[in-house]
């Protein structure tokens, strides 16, 4: 194991050093801390909604969520109507509104000529046209359709002689309904499980090329025909592995610091964050460790023992596109089901090794599952670890001294079957 540990120590230290691993990090860390201090400065800087006019009643608490940053007093007064009943001549609205016209046609042509902003027509007091030209005015439409409600029932009220106290009593009374799937934990996992899947997706993809890249050119090169000689295939590939692993969690590590100490230096209270943003317990924190771990581990394994096949650089795209297919599938397999987490193919997908690395995990922080289903799944990552390792350690081997055109994954296996990578 000794000459593992030299590998290991040789290859991250190569790894560390290489100017693009080190670009790279502090790039992804910069574009941390801008998502995080950006949003932050930008919040702090905007302006709080200016008093509004309140006609006759509250302004519509729906118009002013949608367009807080409104004068509502400028966006009536600049407007003109043409009253074509006498059911609206005690409207309040109307005498905050800039200009009356005697006709429709009058109205039209000022609105054509800009010397209004929209234009009304109120034809009954149940019936009103609302025009603009060319630049819509959502908020004083709904201003309109509101207050013109209210209106008419007030004067249904009075006509009734019905106390409007006591229809606001009764509409007062507020019914809280809150739905709870008991299998599905709170909305900010949903986010949690995105940004798992997605470091994950990335940290195999980006090192476990840089793996096979790397055999693929130790061979090209006849560097391996050295390495051979001093030291077991056995130790190169799990030092190789292993160097590249910790290099990739590394990376993860740097992004995670950048990101806390991004929201210390924005003020933000990161336990209660975390806390009221994130339901997590021991269960999906260990899970979360086990398979992103043994996962990670085994595709490197899987991603050395394609590069060992070919003995060109540039036919590692062909090596191990297999298995990137496979993995691609996994990533696309969990992230539609995070949109269903009983999805049955999410569930199926979180048992198979070679997609529970992110299926399990994404589903564990998602779904309240039964630590059987989690048990079963961590005992056959586990195992395919083991068996990942022996087997691409093996083909490796075969790799090694082969020298010649590229090696058929297939024949390779029936190799290996026979004992001739033993």
């Amino acid at each position: 194991m000794r000459n593992s540990g030299l590998v290991f120590s040789f290859e991250l230290k190569s790894i560390l050093r290489k100017k693009s691993y080190l670009v790279t990090t502090i790039i992804l860390c910069l574009i941390v801390v801008a998502a995080v201090v950006i949003p932050t400065v930008l919040a702090k800087k905007e302006k709080q909604p200016e008093d509004v006019l309140i006609i006759d009643g509250n302004v519509p608490s729906s118009v002013l969520e949608d367009f807080p940053d409104e004068d509502i007093n400028d966006t009536i007064a600049n407007g003109g109507y043409f009253m074509a009943t006498d059911e609206l001549k005690d409207f309040p609205l109307i005498k905050n509104i800039k200009q009356e016209y005697t006709d429709e046609d009058s109205l039209k042509t000022a609105l054509s000529n800009d010397e209004i902003s929209y234009g009304v027509v109120f034809n009954s007091a149940n019936d009103f046209v609302f025009m603009v030209n060319g630049e819509s005015n959502p908020v004083a439409s709904s201003l309109f359709e509101q207050q013109l409600l209210n209106f008419n029932r007030m004067n249904y009220f009075e006509a009734n002689q019905i106390n409007p106290g006591l229809i606001d009593e009764i509409y007062g009374v507020q019914v809280n309904a809150t739905n709870v799937d008991i299998s599905q934990k709170g909305i900010g996992n949903f986010a949690l499980a995105m940004i798992y899947t997605f470091l994950l997706y990335m940290l195999i993809i980006m090192y476990g090329t840089t793996v096979s890249t790397s055999v693929a050119r130790e061979k090209d090169n006849r560097t391996m025909e050295l390495l051979i000689a001093n030291t077991k295939a056995d130790y190169l590939i799990i030092g190789k592995t292993f160097a590249a692993g910790l290099a990739g969690i590394l990376q993860v590590l740097a992004l995670i610091v950048t990101l806390l100490i991004s929201l210390k230096f924005t003020g933000q209270d990161i336990v209660g964050l975390i806390g009221g943003f994130l339901e997590l317990n021991m269960t999906t924190i260990v899970t979360m460790i086990i398979f992103s771990l043994t996962g990670y581990i085994s595709y490197l394994f899987i991603y050395a023992a394609l590069g060992a096949l070919v003995s060109k650089v540039e036919d590692v795209n062909y090596a191990v596109t297999p298995v990137m297919l496979i993995f691609i599938a996994a990533y696309l397999i969990t992230m539609l089901g995070m949109e269903n987490p009983h999805n049955t193919l999410l569930k199926v997908a979180s048992y198979f090794p070679l997609t529970s690395v992110l299926a399990m995990p994404v589903r564990t922080i998602l779904l309240n599952i039964s630590p059987v289903e989690i048990l079963i799944s961590t005992a056959i990552m586990l195992l395919s670890i083991v068996v990942f390792s022996i087997l691409a350690i093996r083909i490796y081997r075969l790799g090694s001294l082969n020298y010649g055109n590229r090696m058929k994954f297939g024949k390779t296996l029936k190799m290996i079957i026979r004992g001739e990578g033993s």
